[in-house]
């Protein structure tokens, strides 16, 4: 008999675990569900009010990188209080590549620097911190014997991007003075290091520009306005600098526009020709995927005519963000007939079907472009194409030519959505010539 209650009592306490398991395995998956829903909507109050809804219900679930993304979507609108709300509520979570807490405080720098241009003053209290911290980060590093070097060039990277943007606050705000002393002194020492990164240099270089402009320093700037245009600036405000300080230095009445035009042809031509020394040819792998309407396309289909792959998903931001760009693409190819654009959805994760998921982000924000799903094979887990492909992040580009050759790939994206055009422009007329 006490055999057989102890069985009872086992299965009970077994059938009670599975439950336990089960019922902890939906709430996951509803989790996932909402907060990819949140995800999806464009309207940032909707997303506000729904998070709120979502956390006040919850507030000790583990919300993922959403509150990092709608802290920085408020703070680009200056909205501070907002700002620090979502930083409190990312701050719970949050760690480094070790595991380790990472301080609220250095949230709260992150995602002011798209108070920049709005709030300045304030957005430069909040990175002013992150400076500091990131420095000392860097420093550390800089005195071990042997550093890991992605590592440390991650720190760097890091500390400049940092800095970049706390510089600009204060230019921005109203301490320009003290930004333009900071930024030439760190410039001046950058330049003087036989290790700098030259990216890290230009980036510093522009920032040091600005400086010059913003306090009239004017006949210093326009040599390396002029530099910048021609290796490839073509950002508003650089070229808003470089008209300002034109026409200080040579007087208003000087002929701007021929001045503009040939430093441009420069620029024009430069692009070209690192675009030629960029270009590869390996054969591409001719995949077969469906689009979001269920029919069966071969990259194959495409022979003859130069095909520009574009890897992303609904979760990636900077895919996101780089679409803006791809339209100006895609409307400037839309009557060529030699050229295709395809979009391949990839890694999908979290709740909800990934093709309508993919199908409503296109048509909620009004794109053109023609979707492929590359969707997760149950087995591996794994994204087919993208494995092929070789792709190790995205959003992730890859210009086939005619013969069926990759010939450019390119990886992340350009803030500039001019640029981006022309080099893309610039890939595929190359890779028009087979």
């Amino acid at each position: 008999m006490k055999k057989i209650i102890l069985s009872m009592v086992v299965a009970l306490l077994v059938t009670t675990t599975q439950a336990q398991q089960e019922n902890r395995q939906n709430n996951q998956s509803e989790q996932l569900k909402n907060l990819q829903e949140i995800e999806e909507l464009t309207d940032l109050r909707a997303k506000d009010q729904r998070f709120v809804a979502l956390y006040n219900a919850n507030p000790n679930a583990n919300f993922g990188f959403l509150p990092f993304t709608l802290g920085r979507e408020f703070a680009g609108l200056g909205n501070e209080e907002k700002m620090k709300f979502y930083a409190d509520i990312a701050s719970k979570s949050a760690t480094d590549g070790k595991g380790n807490p990472i301080a609220k405080e250095s949230i709260y720098a992150s995602m002011a620097m798209g108070m920049v241009q709005i709030n300045p003053d304030a957005a430069a209290l909040y990175l002013k911190y992150g400076v500091n911290e990131s420095k000392a980060s860097l420093d550390k590093m800089l005195t071990e014997a042997s550093p890991n070097e992605n590592l440390l060039q991650r720190a760097k990277n890091n500390y400049f991007s940092v800095l970049s943007s706390y510089l600009y606050a204060l230019l921005n705000g109203t301490n320009a003075e003290k930004a333009f002393a900071l930024a030439k002194e760190t410039y001046d020492n950058y330049k003087q290091d036989p290790k700098a990164d030259d990216r890290l240099k230009k980036s510093l270089e522009r920032v040091y520009t600005h400086a010059l402009v913003k306090t009239k320093r004017y006949s210093e700037a326009l040599p390396l306005l002029e530099a910048g245009i021609k290796e490839g600036e073509t950002s508003k405000s650089t070229l808003d600098n470089l008209k300002t300080a034109y026409l200080e230095v040579k007087g208003s009445n000087a002929d701007y526009a021929t001045y503009e035009a040939k430093l441009l042809a420069t620029q024009k031509q430069t692009l070209k020709d690192e675009i030629a020394k960029m270009a590869i040819n390996q054969v591409a792998y001719n995949f077969q995927l469906k689009d979001l309407h269920g029919n069966i396309v071969n990259l194959s289909d495409y022979k003859g005519k130069v095909v520009v792959l574009d890897f992303w998903a609904t979760w990636c931001g900077p895919c996101k963000a780089s679409f803006p760009a791809m339209q100006k693409a895609v409307n400037k190819y839309k009557k060529d007939s030699n050229v295709q654009f395809l979009f391949l959805h990839t890694w999908e994760k979290g709740g909800g079907d990934p093709t309508q998921n993919a199908e409503k982000y296109i048509t909620d924000n009004n794109y053109s472009f023609k979707v492929l799903m590359d969707l997760r094979d149950p087995k591996t887990n794994a994204s087919a194409v993208a494995s092929a492909f070789k792709v190790s992040g995205i959003p992730a580009k890859f210009i086939i030519d005619p013969k069926g050759n990759i010939r450019f790939t390119t990886s992340g994206f350009s803030a500039d959505e001019d640029k981006a055009v022309e080099e893309l422009s610039n890939m595929i007329e190359f890779a028009k010539k087979g």
